[in-house]
């Protein structure tokens, strides 16, 4: 069995490369100083928080995720899927699980079929420069 490798930098490239094709700068980077970085530095004093970011990076982790994950349930002969809902669990269409093993192949499960549930958690650690290179991606320019 071989596995994608942890979640690194290169990741984060690939999700800010991803996005900036058809997201704006501004919704994707913080802009302190007059340059946009990925993370807020530490001591740098800065009240705002990218939630426009979050279900971007939400479903690109998720993603990625599911694909981390796929060989182990391969093996276990079950299934990786993401949005299970489970209504017996509390998942439903409004909050379904991130990922689930199961031991069928849809989205609404029996209880008795799912076997685990991962919440997904990635936030972006790894960029800690700015992030000029990316900015060159063709991408709609915002008005500012």
């Amino acid at each position: 069995m071989s596995f994608k490798s942890f979640w690194n930098e290169k990741n984060e490239i690939e999700f800010f490369e991803k996005n900036l094709q058809t997201t704006t700068k501004e919704k994707l980077f913080y802009k302190i100083d007059n340059e946009y970085i990925a993370y807020i530095p530490k001591g740098k004093e800065f009240h705002d928080t990218l939630q426009s970011r979050n279900s971007l990076i939400g479903n690109f982790t998720e993603k990625w995720v599911k694909e981390f994950l796929e060989p182990i349930a391969k093996e276990k002969n079950l299934f990786c899927i993401n949005g299970v809902i489970c209504e017996e669990l509390g998942l439903s269409k409004k909050s379904p699980a991130d990922i689930a093993f199961c031991t069928t192949n849809e989205i609404e499960q029996k209880e008795e079929n799912i076997k685990a549930i991962f919440e997904v958690k990635i936030i972006i650690v790894f960029l800690k420069s700015t992030v000029t290179p990316l900015l060159s991606v063709n991408r709609p320019s915002s008005k500012t």
